[in-house]
């Protein structure tokens, strides 16, 4: 957390994309004191937006209609999709029973997750296939620490806001070449 000095005062707080159950207990109080004192809060992107959402959504769209098996080589597709065939077979057993309590189905949350991967971008199907593991799926459901923050803020009646656009986080990942990715 860091301060900035002004009346009121500022204050500027790093976040992480995980869930925010992992490190909730670990966030100093005077960060939490920080968030709750303050009337405005504005994070990375707003996660609680439709658009922002959707905006994320197509950019992470092959162009002109292409697939995934038209851009990668033959059999690192090959090797995705056995990848990705096994994690689906996998998914009921990493599911929790809290999970499948609230009704989540394998097949529906292997969608919400990989749902359209053949059409997306390289860059975006590597940051999918990092998140397609037993500890990231128990934990689906439980929203990031960012989204965790937007909704408490959005809760509290906080003004909030987002200091990016999808534009600004879209097109640096998606300039990346093959070989960066």
């Amino acid at each position: 957390l860091w301060t900035v000095r002004r009346d009121p005062p500022a204050y500027l707080f790093g976040t992480i994309h995980v869930p925010y159950t992992r490190v909730w207990d670990f966030i100093p109080d005077n960060s939490k004191a920080a968030f709750h004192a303050s009337s405005s809060v504005y994070f990375e992107l707003d996660l609680t937006d439709p658009y922002t959402i959707s905006g994320l959504a197509s950019c992470q769209m092959l162009p002109h209609g292409e697939n995934l098996q038209d851009v990668l080589p033959r059999e690192l597709y090959r090797r995705l999709k056995r990848h990705l065939d096994y994690v689906k077979l996998m998914l009921p057993h990493w599911m929790t029973p809290d999970q499948r309590g609230k009704g989540l189905y394998a097949d529906y949350l292997f969608n919400a997750i990989a749902g359209n991967w053949e059409r997306k971008r390289p860059v975006w199907v590597m940051l999918m296939v990092n998140s397609l593991t037993e500890t990231d799926i128990r934990s689906r459901g439980v929203p990031v620490l960012d989204l965790y923050l937007a909704q408490e803020a959005e809760r509290m009646k906080k003004t909030t806001g987002a200091v990016e656009r999808v534009e600004e986080q879209c097109h640096p990942l998606n300039g990346l070449n093959f070989s960066q990715v």
